[in-house]
């Protein structure tokens, strides 16, 4: 029987992973993030220098990851208070973490596509979102929430969908006095909340100051229509990192493919799902990939794209790729 007819697959887009529960017991779920945590504890941080990993990634810890791809994949995961609960104490230790000053350059992969930077003269929340849209239970604390904001000088935002723009979260930056970075769309369903934007020039050459941060907002789309940033950030310490939000448009190969002629990018940040996630990384030859947008909780079980496929979609990309877990960090010396 040809694989994409075999009865066990919700979608064809789910070919290579196995098959997902369509519920699960809490004693299971628990007893396996008990051992997800512990073997994420083993690395507590990675760090990243020259071009390798200053300690191997371990087998347990791809492990780890496509364990939580089983939980996370249960066709009822997005309505359950015991995966809820992992989830608030996973986003509380996270910002935690961002709250202590970092010995250097460090990089904490939030939920979704969400992402923390601190360097000694910058720090910045990117795509922070509180958890599933339109999902109650699947939020972060107001304290999580509070600390990040503190933790951070500005809010970049790539596009207006959900999963990427909270307003709820851009309110507490705005209310801190602290800019809201994003396409000039976003929150276009609040005009109110929407005109306090700061709406940077869409590039590939002008650069934005914010503090000692330079940033470049490259014309990405997702599709055809929907506008999509592309940041590239260079700190004051001279490290760069590009987060492509939900870039997925090939007509913006014709910038994306001379990235690397005009920029040294040390971080890359792509959507796990971009259409050609090698040709994307050719275009930008990072030293680092730290891909992101697994498990996106709103997302139905075929489009809540998993950490396993992630590990093939980017096999023989050029640089090393890292997948983490939300609330991993890596620290990355130039």
């Amino acid at each position: 029987m040809p694989l994409m007819a075999q009865k066990y697959l919700s979608s064809p887009r789910r070919a290579l992973t196995a098959p997902e529960l369509l519920d699960a017991p809490d004693e299971w779920i628990t007893r396996s993030f008990a051992w997800v945590e512990d073997m994420l504890a083993r690395r507590p941080q990675y760090g990243f220098s020259g071009s390798r990993l200053s300690q191997p990634e371990e087998a347990v810890h791809r492990a780890a990851l496509i364990r939580l791809d089983d939980i996370l994949h249960i066709e009822s995961a997005p309505t359950k208070p015991v995966i809820h609960e992992w989830y608030k104490r996973r986003m509380l230790g996270a910002a935690r973490k961002a709250s202590s000053p970092p010995s250097g350059n460090r990089i904490i992969k939030l939920y979704d596509h969400g992402w923390h930077v601190q360097t000694a003269g910058s720090k910045f929340a990117i795509d922070l979102v509180g958890g599933a849209p339109r999902i109650v239970g699947f939020q972060m604390t107001e304290e999580a929430l509070d600390l990040f904001v503190a933790a951070s000088d500005a809010l970049f935002i790539s596009h207006f969908h959900s999963d990427h723009a909270d307003p709820a979260v851009a309110r507490k930056f705005l209310a801190a006095g602290k800019p809201v970075v994003a396409p000039a769309d976003v929150f276009r369903q609040e005009p109110e909340l929407q005109k306090q934007l700061t709406v940077p020039e869409r590039s590939t050459t002008k650069v934005a100051k914010f503090g000692q941060l330079s940033v470049i907002a490259y014309p990405g789309h997702q599709g055809k229509d929907v506008i999509n940033n592309n940041y590239l950030f260079t700190t004051p310490e001279g490290w760069t990192l590009l987060h492509t939000g939900d870039q997925s448009n090939d007509e913006d190969f014709a910038w994306i493919d001379a990235i690397h002629r005009t920029h040294k990018v040390h971080v890359f940040l792509p959507n796990c799902w971009t259409p050609q996630p090698l040709r994307f990384v050719a275009g930008v030859k990072p030293s680092l990939i730290l891909p992101g947008h697994e498990n996106e909780m709103a997302h139905t079980v075929p489009h809540r794209e998993d950490w396993t496929q992630t590990f093939t979609r980017f096999e023989g990309a050029e640089g090393v790729m890292l997948p983490l877990c939300w609330g991993e960090e890596v620290r990355y010396q130039l």
